[in-house]
């Protein structure tokens, strides 16, 4: 019986899919869950290597580019009666991280879960450590971070499946559902690593943002709206806090008014490829 289904976007993912394979199999029993890696629009060896980091894995692979296309073709092969668990290809999850999100969706009954993320800020900038210092600060964070990694049910996933073909996949799916219908699993902390530069922040940043927007276009109203002005209340309560939460809101202020001047044609994906290194 499948536990659940781990779906694996991966776009030119080659530098990094082999660890993330490697981390994720520690332990994950392969016979009960299923793990489909969905190579789309690549122009190297993502899939090859998918495959040798882990035989047991399907690898799909697609000429189009673009993750919600890449999820659809994914879930279309995921078994429908388990729950779904989607991550990035470039994280280091766990096996126990994995099965608690399964558990969280299953056994508890709810329709979606997230976990923790820790951010690696180890070959970053000195700018970069003290966006995520403030970063970290955000409450909107206390009940988890939906994003790169989280579960759904296999009502929820039928619910949201298939995805439009919107930028900000992870924030469509979170909006799709109310906060008591998300439950943040404790014991599931995933790291992901930072970009070492500070315009690679901004570039992945203004990604983010406009994303957002365009999912409140769709009548998704954003759970973040107040967030600013809580992260400004415990700048208050902790000086020692103040600096990185002044600079995490300098950059997202600067992200913003970037976005006013941005012009259909000055359009592109942005995509940090300063932490795609094994070190």
């Amino acid at each position: 019986m499948t536990k659940a289904t781990i779906l694996i976007p991966a776009h030119n993912e080659a530098a990094v899919i082999g660890r993330t394979l490697w981390f994720l199999s520690r332990g994950l029993n392969l016979a009960e869950f299923q793990v489909i890696v969905i190579a789309n629009g690549c122009s190297d060896a993502t899939a090859a290597r998918a495959r040798a980091a882990l035989p047991q894995a399907q690898v799909i692979e697609c000429d189009t580019a673009g993750k919600c296309h890449a999820m659809n073709l994914g879930y279309a092969a995921a078994d429908k009666s388990a729950p779904v668990v989607c991550m990035d290809a470039d994280l280091d999850v766990t096996a126990e991280s994995v099965a608690a999100l399964s558990v969280a969706v299953t056994a508890e009954g709810t329709d979606a879960a997230c976990g923790r993320m820790d951010v690696d800020t180890t070959h970053a900038s000195t700018a970069v450590r003290a966006f995520y210092q403030g970063w970290r600060s955000n409450p909107y964070f206390d009940r988890g971070k939906f994003g790169g990694l989280f579960a759904l049910s296999a009502k929820g996933a039928e619910q949201v499946f298939p995805l439009p073909d919107v930028t900000a996949d992870d924030e469509y799916i979170r909006r799709s559902f109310c906060d008591a219908q998300i439950a943040t699993v404790s014991r599931c902390i995933f790291v992901a690593r930072s970009p070492t530069k500070l315009s690679a922040l901004v570039s992945i940043r203004r990604r983010s943002l406009r994303g957002a927007r365009e999912i409140s276009k769709l009548g998704l109203p954003s759970p973040e709206r107040t967030s600013r002005f809580r992260m400004l209340g415990r700048a208050f309560i902790s000086p020692r806090d103040a600096l990185p939460i002044a600079i995490f809101l300098a950059v997202v202020t600067w992200v913003r008014l970037v976005l006013l001047f941005e012009t259909s044609q000055s359009l592109r994906w942005e995509r940090d490829l300063t932490s795609r290194v094994v070190r």
